[in-house]
């Protein structure tokens, strides 16, 4: 894609000074043409600077818009909308006012904490998020237990998740502290919970997760809460690597086709993949039922016992009820 392509939309509400919605209003009531020709579609792609676009026959010319990248350190408890129903904190409020309004790029659950982009810049927002451009994005959890290697393998070589398989992870065991575990993972992908999802599927449930970097950008020098503008070369550097991994996607090509009616031949190393997965996954939820049987034991026995009884005023101390107390005298034997 051309980097200075638009959506139609877009451009619309820049040049006459109008909402998103009501720029698509414009186009499907057939009111916009593109060099010459009625477009109804509002998500039209087109170039700016090869095409003309025209209002009921008005050229439309938008007032030429600087171009903001910000790097937010999100802490814990912030939604990355721009609003939100439950009138929780947002991301964008955490930058304040600006000379121009800017966005999130992609997301971050409400407990996920780390490296946010925010930015006025449709385009380059597109090119992070977009499967196409398989932008890598490097994630630290904190686990509950401590992991065995061939776990972390489960990772590295993909597992499913809810029905389909993800992609192979990139996986570094970075410490064991306190029966605790901090690890690191870097996907290309991004569906929702999906870094959690992984790690309970192998028996370990994530407490604390960050985002730690966003292809070679990393978040350094922030605390939680804190922003700053990228540089220009940050940008650039950005903009570099997402055209690097556009050519490395096209030489790969796309996975040859298969006729449904033809089944893949399974190789050796295929049997062992799938057997070694299986194997991981199964282990991983007898852990969670031995875990479930071991909290529904500890549950009956306190419910058995009852809550516990204050002791007898007798066994704090006091004499026992119903016995007489006799002065200790030295008689002939001595004391009584």
């Amino acid at each position: 894609m051309n980097r200075n392509t638009q959506r139609l939309n877009r451009y619309i509400s820049l040049a006459a000074g109008v909402s998103r919605r009501a720029a698509d209003e414009m186009v499907r009531n057939g009111r916009v043409t593109v060099g010459g020709a009625p477009v109804l579609d509002p998500g039209t792609l087109w170039d700016p600077s090869s095409q003309e676009v025209r209002l009921d026959g008005r050229t439309l010319v938008p007032v030429r818009e600087e171009k903001i990248y910000i790097m937010l350190y999100k802490p814990d408890n912030v939604v990355t909308s721009m609003k939100d129903r439950e009138g929780r904190k947002t991301a964008p409020a955490l930058i304040g006012e600006l000379s121009t309004r800017v966005f999130p790029v992609g997301r971050l659950d409400f407990h996920t904490t780390g490296l946010l982009l925010l930015t006025n810049d449709g385009e380059f927002a597109y090119r992070l998020t977009h499967p196409r451009f398989g932008v890598e994005k490097t994630y630290v959890a904190k686990l509950m237990s401590v992991p065995r290697p061939a776990e972390l393998n489960v990772l590295r070589r993909g597992l499913p998740i809810e029905g389909k398989m993800t992609n192979p992870a990139q996986v570094n065991f970075l410490e064991k502290k306190g029966g605790k575990a901090w690890v690191s993972l870097t996907i290309a992908e991004g569906r929702y919970h999906q870094v959690r999802k992984m790690f309970d599927a192998i028996g370990h449930r994530v407490t604390k997760l960050r985002r730690a970097a966003i292809g070679p950008l990393e978040l350094i020098g922030l605390e939680p809460g804190e922003w700053r503008y990228l540089t220009t070369k940050e940008v650039r550097e950005l903009n570099e690597y997402m055209d690097r991994r556009v050519v490395e996607a096209a030489e790969k090509g796309p996975p040859p086709d298969v006729p449904r009616h033809e089944k893949r031949v399974e190789t050796p190393a295929d049997r062992a993949k799938r057997r070694i997965v299986k194997v991981a996954i199964a282990q991983a939820a007898r852990k969670k039922e031995v875990e479930k049987e071991k909290a529904a034991k500890e549950a009956r026995d306190a419910e058995r016992k009852g809550p516990r009884q204050p002791k007898p005023a007798w066994k704090r101390g006091s004499k026992a009820p119903g016995k007489r107390s006799f002065p200790r005298t030295k008689g002939k034997f001595g004391k009584r």
